[in-house]
């Protein structure tokens, strides 16, 4: 049996993004140890996180508890990490490590590399992009590239990150697979009617409604769509906000300062995201970076037309006018009138939202599955060879020193 390592900085990153990876492995009948921090830094709630590692332990899945600190430079030295992480490898022989941040990556592939043990790295955004400045690109990549130079496969979850690994990183390998993975028809159908959710929400039942599901972070830049609604007033607009972070604070006073307490709804984190899209009318994402989108991708889903930035995995399935609009982040202007379009037209709304339910089904999870499972059936497979030729060359070893050993005796 094959024994993987699979570590990020948090647990929730593994819940929301790497769930499938490990029925993966599970299939593939590998011992997994998931290594994480399960107390700090998770964009869920503490009793979801507590719930993902019950569900891990209950899988057979062995759940190590790392003090990754949270940054928002994934390059900082994080020393106590890699002493964790050296007690660990010299614990238990690793067949494969798989990590899911770059911080991971620049922990543990040293150490890895010490042990010849193989690392693959998924990566759900990339620093750099388009619209980023050229002194940030400039001092970022030189980082990137040392540290992607201990994964011998490389694998992006959206286009633009996918052709800078492609001309920037000297990984053996350098994939690319369509997001995280969608679970099919899962937000097609709500399991609370639209008005019990309003009247829950208290949300007007007529009121046009927009909503943003993702951490409470500057990244996500909520800020904007909240300044558009002041600009708004006189139509009857409401914004719900799901999600937690440590920017709350600073989105709850300027709600107060914008006068738009009446109309803001924060719901925190939620478990039922399916009725709450569904109450619903328009799926608003205006974030700086977003290597994967899923959240966005779950309100296709669910039939709604979108509102988003342009960078990154955006532009993998957006289309101006056709699954909604898309502006750069910081185009206030353009956010305003892509609200006030789908704000005054309903069918507009309805005939974008059909279309998205058919357009998200290129991103549902058997798709990145397919090209996953071969990866880790490669890569398990080269380890199976590598094990044969080192014990080869062990025996070769071992029957020349008995040889030597009887030249000796004589």
């Amino acid at each position: 049996m094959k024994r993987v390592l699979v570590l990020s900085d948090t647990a929730s990153l593994q819940d929301l993004n790497n769930r499938s990876n490990l029925n993966l492995l599970l299939e593939l009948d590998c011992e997994i140890h998931v290594g994480c921090n399960f107390i700090h830094g998770n964009t869920t709630s503490s009793e979801r996180v507590d719930a993902f590692a019950n569900e891990l332990r209950d899988a057979g899945i062995t759940c190590l508890q790392l003090g990754f600190e949270k940054f928002n430079n994934p390059f900082i030295h994080q020393p106590n990490i890699e002493k964790e992480l050296v007690k660990i490898f010299k614990h238990f022989d690793y067949d494969l490590v798989h990590c899911l941040t770059l911080t991971a990556l620049q922990c543990a592939g040293p150490i890895a590399e010490k042990y010849h043990i193989p690392v693959m790295c998924t990566s759900y955004g990339l620093p750099v992009y388009d619209g980023v400045s050229f002194m940030k690109r400039r001092k970022l990549t030189p980082k990137l590239k040392r540290a992607a130079k201990y994964a011998e496969i490389f694998i992006c979850c959206n286009h633009e990150d996918y052709n800078f690994a492609k001309n920037n990183f000297k990984s053996k390998h350098i994939f690319r697979i369509p997001g995280t993975g969608l679970d099919p028809y899962r937000f097609r159908a709500p399991t609370v009617s639209r008005h019990r959710m309003r009247d829950f929400m208290e949300i007007p039942q007529n009121a046009v409604t927009l909503i943003t599901v993702g951490a409470l972070t500057k990244q996500k830049n909520h800020a904007i769509i909240l300044k558009a609604l002041a600009r708004l007033r006189m139509l009857e607009i409401h914004y719900v906000i799901c999600g937690g972070g440590d920017n709350a604070d600073y989105l709850y006073k300027l709600t107060r300062n914008l006068n738009l307490e009446d109309r803001v709804h924060f719901t925190k984190h939620r478990d039922d995201i399916v009725n709450m899209l569904h109450a619903c009318d328009i799926f608003c994402l205006p974030s700086k970076e977003e290597g994967v989108g899923i959240a966005a991708l779950e309100a296709m889903e669910a039939g709604l037309p979108l509102i988003t930035s342009n960078v990154q995995c955006f532009k993998d399935f957006m289309e101006d006018g056709v699954t909604g609009f898309c502006f750069k982040p910081d185009d206030i202007t353009g956010f305003v009138a892509g609200i006030e379009a789908l704000t005054e037209d309903k069918r507009l709304r309805e005939n974008i939202g059909q279309h998205n339910r058919h357009a998200v089904e290129a991103f549902y999870r058997e798709n990145a599955e397919y090209i996953m499972r071969q990866i880790y059936e490669v890569q398990l497979e080269n380890c199976e060879e590598v094990e044969v030729e080192e014990a080869k060359a062990e025996t070769k070893t071992h029957e020349k020193n008995k040889e030597t050993e009887t030249v000796n005796v004589s």
